[in-house]
């Protein structure tokens, strides 16, 4: 994984856990201040030196989740339009093949591997723009019950095979689940949840392997140990 990737992600998780804080917890509002202006100082910048116009993979799409969170706490208008912009360059999709026939879960980054998650984590921030509007506009999560409506309608429930599927896809199952009522998104979550479950999480140590690929003995590390 690239290191800028790496950040990206980070970063998204930062401003999501930031969300959480509570008096409880022992922040001070001073605390806080000074934490929300650190955060708005990187925000800004990584906007100022980036364009939206980014495809809606991973590492982009993640960055946008945090961004929408920011937004939430502070409503500083330019966070939302930036996300905006972004999700309109893309025009509110992931991977963008509609061929279902060829559509792929396994890793890819061209427009076939429309069921492979991290060409689906935009969609929550497509879903929270969409909540954000006071008149709806369809078109804005159509293409994420589209593919989600899709890929729930498959027999499969092998989806989620690297760790990181869990926050690409989870929280946008939830979020349609909002969206729509339909308690098929959380059946399936609970699905394809207790596939990743069985497969990566080693209860031994209490980790998560980070893919299929390093469930022990593969990949195990230079001194033969579990490698997570």
């Amino acid at each position: 994984m690239h290191l800028s990737k790496t950040i990206t992600l980070l970063l998204s998780l930062v401003f999501v856990a930031f969300t959480n804080l509570s008096p409880a917890m022992g922040f001070s509002c001073v605390k806080k201040k000074k934490v929300m202006e650190l955060i708005m100082a990187v925000n800004d910048n990584w906007q100022a030196s980036r364009p939206y116009t980014t495809n809606a993979f991973w590492d982009n799409a993640a960055y946008h989740t945090g961004n929408m969170e920011v937004y939430k706490l502070t409503k500083h208008e330019p966070y939302r339009q930036y996300s905006e912009n972004w999700a309109a360059h893309n025009q509110w999709m992931g991977a963008t093949s509609n061929d279902t026939a060829k559509w792929r879960l396994s890793y890819g980054e061209t427009p076939l591997y429309v069921l492979f998650g991290d060409w689906q984590v935009c969609f929550q921030t497509y879903i929270d723009l969409y909540n954000l509007d006071n008149v709806k506009d369809e078109s804005k999560v159509a293409r994420a019950k589209g593919v989600m409506a899709y890929q729930m309608s498959t027999p499969r429930n092998d989806y989620w095979w690297w760790s990181d599927g869990l926050y690409m896809v989870m929280p946008l199952m939830t979020k349609l689940y909002h969206l729509t009522g339909n308690q098929q998104y959380l059946d399936k979550l609970g699905e394809y949840f207790q596939f990743a479950d069985d497969l990566m999480y080693d209860k031994t140590v209490g980790l998560y392997y980070r893919d299929a690929k390093y469930v022990f003995p593969k990949e195990p590390t230079i001194n033969g140990l579990k490698n997570f």
